[in-house]
């Protein structure tokens, strides 16, 4: 079962989703306290965290503060009503939350960067759990269309390496006449690797281009944001030349194995 993912108000906006363990390090570390308003999917509307059923711990494990008792139905419909800090109606996960929505420092950052399939990469980097990290994940588009899924991802310098690898790889096997059936296998590995790998090779270029856009608009956060939508997100001219490309090498490749 999928762990319950909190919202908290802070500031006059909702911040979030967290974990529970996210959320009790932000308690301890003085973000929230026991009169910070929560919402999960599932509540009725925002209610004060000393009073839903996530367990408060200050920093000797106390809870803070003694607990209210839950609030009527009738309560937290009529809060919810006027309530700053309403959970949206549509949205309950980070899955379906509009993009880019309540999103600020690098979350909003890496938001501008993909584009609209933020929520998977949000998933697949951890970025709610404090580091960026891709590690031990497979990407499937990646696995199935290499080429064609980096240049649709504006990975031009990736795809152009991995062109290489794959007009090398196709030469090497021609030269010392690898047999059909290991030069399958050779190929099935090379896709398998950017299966793996993809889901890194792509965070590492949105960090790339982070970094490039903040030291062009170092104290404007708005500029940096509209420089990576402008630079980021996916290609559809570029998805053409790569189908090209590949069906270029194919053709190459046919030539010299022919």
């Amino acid at each position: 079962m999928q762990e319950a993912q909190w919202y908290y108000a802070r500031h006059g906006k909702s911040e979030g989703p967290v974990d529970l363990a996210g959320l009790q390090r932000l308690q301890q570390d003085g973000v929230i306290t026991g009169h910070t308003l929560l919402w999960c999917e599932g509540m009725a509307g925002w209610q004060p965290l000393q009073s839903t059923a996530a367990p408060a711990s200050g920093a000797d494990g106390v809870a803070d503060g003694p607990a209210a008792p839950p609030a009527s139905e009738t309560a937290v419909a009529a809060a919810s009503s006027h309530d700053p800090y309403r959970a949206p109606t549509a949205a309950a996960t980070p899955d379906v939350i509009p993009l880019g929505a309540g999103l600020t420092g690098q979350l909003g950052l890496y938001s501008a960067i993909v584009g609209g399939n933020f929520p998977i990469y949000r998933k697949r980097w951890r970025l709610d759990q404090g580091t960026a990290n891709a590690a031990g994940t497979w990407h499937w588009p990646g696995f199935l269309f290499g080429v064609i899924w980096m240049m649709y991802r504006k990975m031009y310098r990736m795809a152009a390496i991995w062109v290489g690898v794959l007009v090398a790889s196709s030469a090497i096997e021609a030269f010392i006449e690898v047999p059909d059936a290991l030069s399958l296998v050779i190929n099935l590995g090379l896709s398998v690797t950017v299966g793996v790998f993809a889901n890194s090779w792509y965070l590492q270029h949105c960090q790339r281009e982070i970094a490039r856009a903040q030291s062009l608009s170092t104290d404007n956060e708005a500029a940096v944001r509209s420089t990576l939508a402008a630079r980021g997100d996916t290609s559809v001219i570029g998805d053409v030349i790569a189908i090209a490309v590949s069906v270029t090498l194919g053709i190459v490749g046919a030539v010299l194995t022919g």
